[in-house]
């Protein structure tokens, strides 16, 4: 068995589940003060960067998704497994965002960049560190270049 608790809590600007054009919302992680204090957040803003890790408890779990589909459905793109994909309607709606880390007031930590919606439950936050980044060369298919051009701003 695995047991997850959530860590805090996401506070945005964004609340219905919606793709593209995060760069527009605003958002912070607000801490559960009864697990933490201020303190849990000390030396983060050193990292240019955050891993969060959150719950995506707000998909429907009839919309989840295990087997090869379109990305968002969209025919000219190939169909391929849930696991080539970062869509939201995967198995456990876990999500992983790399977010700049802008500030720390007391319990909450402002983040630009970050794709999860008003209310979402945060699971962890990691600073991003360089060593643990990619190595090697990276690539990837084109479709996804195609379906992130507004992801994160509607003038991409």
């Amino acid at each position: 068995m695995i047991e997850l608790k959530k860590i805090g809590i996401v506070k945005s600007t964004r609340r219905e589940i919606r793709d593209d054009n995060w760069d527009s919302e605003n958002s912070y992680i607000e801490l559960d003060l009864e697990q933490f204090d201020s303190s849990s957040l000390e030396g983060l803003t050193d990292f240019s960067h955050a891993e969060i890790i959150f719950y995506m408890d707000q998909v429907k779990t009839e919309k989840i998704v295990t087997k090869a589909r379109h990305p968002r459905n969209n025919k000219q793109w190939p169909k391929v497994g849930i696991f080539a994909q970062r869509t939201k309607n995967r198995p456990n709606r876990i999500g992983l965002c790399i977010c700049k880390v802008q500030k720390v007031e007391e319990n909450r930590l402002y983040l630009e960049g970050l794709d999860a919606i008003d209310n979402t439950p945060v699971l962890d936050i990691k600073p991003w560190v360089q060593e643990f980044g990619p190595r090697g060369e990276k690539r990837q298919p084109s479709w996804i270049s195609e379906l992130m051009l507004g992801y994160w701003s509607s003038d991409e």
